[in-house]
């Protein structure tokens, strides 16, 4: 980060100024604009995108988790797939 800054101060400094910050000092340089945000009232969620078809799980601030629950998952219906295997092939009269 240190060199990124370094750099595009170097090159681009006669428009920009770039520094490490925080959001206390974002905040008081942004308000030194007055800008009036609107409100929003209406809510978007959930989103539907037809008749009875919700996205109500699409936009999760868990992405983390959905890979974590897919890998499980998918390791829960291998190894469920390798126990019925062997329950079948115990339960096959050996000759």
């Amino acid at each position: 980060m240190d060199n990124m800054i370094k750099y595009m101060n170097e090159h681009f400094g006669d428009k920009y100024f770039f520094k490490y910050s925080t959001p206390s000092e974002y905040v008081k340089a942004v308000s030194k604009y007055d800008i009036e945000w609107t409100t929003k009232y209406d809510d978007q969620f959930p989103y539907s995108s037809g008749g009875d078809d919700y996205w109500t799980g699409y936009f999760s601030s868990r992405a983390n988790d959905k890979g974590y629950i897919r890998k499980a998952s998918s390791n829960l219906f291998a190894s469920s797939h390798l126990m019925g295997l062997k329950v079948i092939d115990q339960s096959t009269p050996q000759d």
